[in-house]
């Protein structure tokens, strides 16, 4: 279809607003003293073609679209997530700072040798460690301010959007309506043209009239869509600033009352700790007095029974005197024994010789007196 412009009637002032109060003005958000800027929207369609259809409020559209795209950027923006993230940091930083496992240190499984100087030396790495752990808290606290400070920006931000998105939204509206009140005079225009006689002009001029309220109708169509849009876009704004200053007086209060909170009852537990552990010290020194006190006495005891014994004893006892007498009396008494023994063998033994003398110098005798 050609660009053709198709001028059509200007309807009567009264006649035409007598139509707009005739619109579902609340369902797109206008009011009856929205009619001048209606009337004003209008006139960009007061020469009818394709291309003035197609553009019709297109700056309108393109500026909601803006606010749409900046909207969701601010929604994906990953600043949150980055504050989130330090929020978990400054808990596990603090998590490492374990008053229990570093003091415990100090127990000492020897008797003085070295308790005190453990104690010292645990003390000395718990404080490295909770400095370095302040110190880690305070840069990630600077970050989470900064973030705080862009989210308190960002409100300022969103409040600008919401205004803007407030009067798109208005304009959607006006543009809308203007639209629909072309339709009905495009409708208007093609009904008179049917009562005509019809040639081939005509006919055309119908054709090209039908497909511009087409168009139209549907570009109307499209800017409602936008229009409703940007109403979805006004509650977003609005969680999202929620959201942002809720944020920003949990930081606050993170900040001013929770890190502070943390540091007291940090400096507590060392405090509680170190005494814990003072009073283990006094106890384990207290049980090495009391055992060395208990082994002494014992010791003591001891030394003194012995010594009194030792003292007491002869220098040759009864018992040694009684068993060398006795063994002196056995030791005369063998010694007899056996000397009357050997004498009574010695007597037995000159008797059986006799014996034996007196059989040889019989068995002689026999001999001699048989050779004779």
């Amino acid at each position: 279809m050609s660009d053709q412009k198709q001028n059509l009637p200007v309807e009567q002032s009264a006649e035409l607003q007598q139509k707009f109060q005739q619109l579902n003005l609340k369902e797109m958000g206008l009011q009856e003293a929205d009619y001048a800027d209606v009337m004003a929207a209008q006139k960009e369609l007061a020469e009818m073609n394709p291309t003035s259809v197609a553009e019709y409020g297109k700056g309108i559209a393109t500026r909601t679209s803006v606010y749409t795209d900046e909207l969701l950027g601010m929604v994906k923006n990953k600043d949150l997530d980055a504050t989130g993230q330090k929020l978990n940091e400054v808990v596990q930083v603090a998590q490492q700072l374990n008053a229990s496992s570093i003091l415990n240190q100090s127990k000492s499984s020897g008797f003085f040798g070295g308790l005190i100087n453990k104690f010292k030396g645990a003390k000395q790495s718990f404080d490295q460690n909770f400095n370095s752990t302040k110190e880690q808290i305070d840069v990630l606290v600077k970050e989470i301010e900064s973030s705080q400070n862009g989210l308190k920006a960002r409100v300022g931000t969103l409040d600008k959007m919401f205004d803007g998105v407030q009067d798109e939204y208005k304009q959607l509206g006006v543009y809308a309506a203007a639209g629909k009140l072309k339709q009905q005079e495009i409708q208007q225009e093609i009904t008179a043209l049917t009562t005509q006689e019809q040639d081939q002009q005509t006919g055309q001029k119908i054709y090209d009239l039908n497909h511009l309220a087409n168009n139209l109708e549907k570009r109307v169509s499209d800017l409602l869509i936008l229009q409703q849009s940007a109403m979805q876009t006004l509650p977003m704004i609005r969680i999202i600033q929620s959201n942002n200053l809720m944020l920003v007086d949990k930081f606050y209060a993170i900040k001013n009352i929770t890190l502070p909170a943390w540091k007291n009852q940090i400096s507590l537990a060392i405090s509680l700790q170190e005494q814990k552990n003072s009073v283990q010290l006094a106890n384990t020194i207290d049980d090495a007095t009391n055992e060395l006190l208990k082994r002494n006495a014992d010791l003591l005891h001891q030394n003194s029974v012995d010594t009194a014994r030792a003292n007491q004893r002869s220098v040759i006892d009864v018992e040694t005197l009684e068993h060398v007498q006795n063994s002196l009396i056995n030791t005369v008494n063998d010694v007899i024994q056996i000397q009357k023994e050997g004498m009574q063998k010695r007597d037995e033994a000159a008797v059986r010789i006799k014996a034996l003398q007196g059989n040889l110098q019989q068995l002689v005798l026999d001999n001699v007196s048989g050779q004779s």
